[in-house]
């Protein structure tokens, strides 16, 4: 069964900053020393910088969808503190670490990946 999964950064008011299911970006998820680390590809240094000036309150939501619709889940990932970004401009790759990741289900009309 493939799993299609995406990555959305949101602001402190709602607003989608980085959508890698609509951006067409790369990214990699896994445990850190901290907790999670997020790696994208293909992050252009405004973008990068817009997140950056607004890490202290940003919103991370990590989605895994199977192919047949039947299972969604949903992870919002936060820090106790302030999330840890870099940002390789030669490589446009945006890096993000952040100490927790809280899980929930998803109800299939909240989420719809295409």
């Amino acid at each position: 069964m493939a799993i299609n999964t995406k990555l959305v950064i949101k602001s402190g008011v709602g607003r989608a900053l980085l959508d890698t299911s609509k951006l067409g970006c790369k990214f990699a998820l896994e445990p850190s020393d901290r907790g999670w680390m997020v790696r994208i590809e293909g992050v252009n240094a405004e973008l990068a910088a817009s997140i950056e000036n607004l890490v202290q309150e940003i919103h991370f939501f990590y989605y895994e969808d199977d192919a047949e619709r039947e299972h969604h889940k949903k992870w919002w990932l936060s820090d106790l503190s302030c999330p840890v970004l870099s940002y390789d401009a030669q490589d446009e790759r945006l890096s993000i670490e952040v100490s927790e990741r809280v899980g929930f289900t998803v109800d299939s009309s909240e989420h719809v990946v295409k």
